[in-house]
């Protein structure tokens, strides 16, 4: 008998396609693979340029050979779990609940005739009820410090008792507290995905929706009372936290969105506050490939909208286009940076043995990376072409993609993202 060839791990790059291949199917015994799909943020055009890309690599996935013989049809829905932060909060609650790539596309450029498409205002709602929360913590502050001089206690940290202009001082730096944390209120998601969920029948509770689709949906959010991630899923410890709050949670970029509270399910048990205060998911991970790679998923597909351009031009420098662009090439280095760590992390961890395929836009993709993230118009025209740069790098990098996912029994279609399906693309447009 001829011993079976050792597996060989892979790494292929090219054109925003990163393939890191680890899986040996033998390890599997027989079970089907654990497919896994990671989606990081983005804001408004990173989200809609997710949107398109979601819609193509939808279109190439055809086919599923369960036992290896019989196909059928297949996908992004079928995947197993589901994890996001984020603008990736949202499609990856969307994707759990089976709306479709092409349904979430269609939202995104506003032709669902299912679904509400995201207006201004559940995007940018004006943050008017955080004045008057902080006021009203304001003065119990102001109460609290005149208290403590009034009655003649003693500082903790000096044991002297306070003064006059030492609590002078001090009220004066609670001044602070008056200024609110955000311009907007992700609540306004929040009330989005609550009209869309009742609209559709989609259960707003982790636990309901696991039991209906048997498919895990992991949303993320920081707690920046000690700056660690909260877990959000059906079997995870905020549990009882509904879907359209875990998204706004995720979703609260700091500056732009206030401080999102949630109620804590858990209020009242050792250890645990009223509230659950939260900020965007991406402040502590890119993509949270980890989460999926914990729960045995055998194939990752990892789509991360931002990363940094390779400006070539050697006569010219970002520089000269000013603090905007400087701005906008810094923050994508960061998360591009910070997930290229975790895929070096991966390739050389010998206990990590999925095969995790990243959809990134290519390092010289000037057209998206001038779009403004928070540019609540321009989602269209990012979805469209999100679709047409992912659809391109499939293609180019269909001969390393296809025995990837055959690894996993699941067969490519170059043929729907031929000429012949973009003119009916057109066509559908027009």
């Amino acid at each position: 008998m001829v011993p079976a060839m050792p597996f060989e791990p892979r790494h292929v790059k090219a054109g925003g396609i990163t393939i890191i291949q680890k899986h040996d199917p033998s390890r599997r015994r027989g079970r089907p693979s654990k497919l896994a799909l990671c989606l990081a943020g983005g804001a408004i055009t990173g989200g809609a340029y997710k949107a398109g890309g979601l819609r193509a690599l939808e279109r190439v996935l055809s086919a599923r050979h369960g036992d290896g013989v019989h196909a059928e049809p297949f996908s992004l829905n079928d995947f197993d779990l589901f994890v996001g932060l984020s603008a990736g909060a949202i499609l990856a609650a969307a994707l759990a609940a089976d709306v479709s790539a092409e349904e979430i596309y269609q939202v995104t450029i506003g032709k669902s005739g299912k679904f509400e498409p995201l207006g201004p205002l559940d995007f940018m709602r004006p943050n008017v009820g955080e004045p008057f929360e902080r006021a009203r913590l304001f003065a119990e502050k102001v109460w609290e410090v005149a208290s403590n001089w009034a009655r003649g206690d003693k500082s903790p940290f000096s044991g002297a008792p306070y003064t006059a202009a030492g609590t002078a001082g001090k009220l004066f730096t609670v001044l602070a507290r008056l200024a609110p944390t955000g311009a907007f209120d992700a609540d306004g998601i929040r009330r989005y995905l609550v009209r869309q969920m009742r609209r559709s029948g989609i259960p707003d509770d982790f636990r309901e929706a696991y039991r209906r689709t048997r498919k895990e949906l992991i949303l993320t959010a920081v707690d920046v009372n000690n700056g660690r991630s909260i877990v959000f899923g059906h079997s995870e410890r905020y549990a009882a936290v509904p879907i359209s709050r875990a998204v706004a949670a995720s979703c609260g970029l700091p500056g732009w969105y206030r401080t999102v509270r949630l109620p804590n399910p858990r209020a009242g048990e050792p250890g645990e506050r009223r509230f659950l205060d939260c900020a965007d998911g991406g402040l502590v991970r890119t993509a949270n490939v980890r989460e999926a790679i914990d729960r045995g998923a055998d194939l990752i597909v990892v789509y991360n909208p931002f990363t940094p351009i390779d400006y070539k031009r050697t006569d010219r420098s970002l520089y000269e286009h000013g603090p905007y662009t400087l701005v906008s090439q810094l923050f994508r280095t960061l998360l591009g940076t910070r997930l290229d760590l975790a895929k070096e992390k991966q390739l050389i961890d010998p206990e990590m043995r999925a095969d995790i395929v990243y959809v990134e836009p290519a390092d010289d993709d000037y057209n998206f990376f001038l779009m403004n993230p928070l540019n609540f118009w321009s989602r269209r025209t990012a979805a469209e072409h999100g679709y047409a740069r992912v659809r391109d790098a499939l293609l180019l990098n269909l001969g390393a993609l296809e025995p990837v996912f055959a690894n996993h029994g699941i067969t490519m279609s170059p043929q729907a993202l031929s000429a012949t399906a973009l003119d009916q693309d057109a066509r559908i447009a027009a």
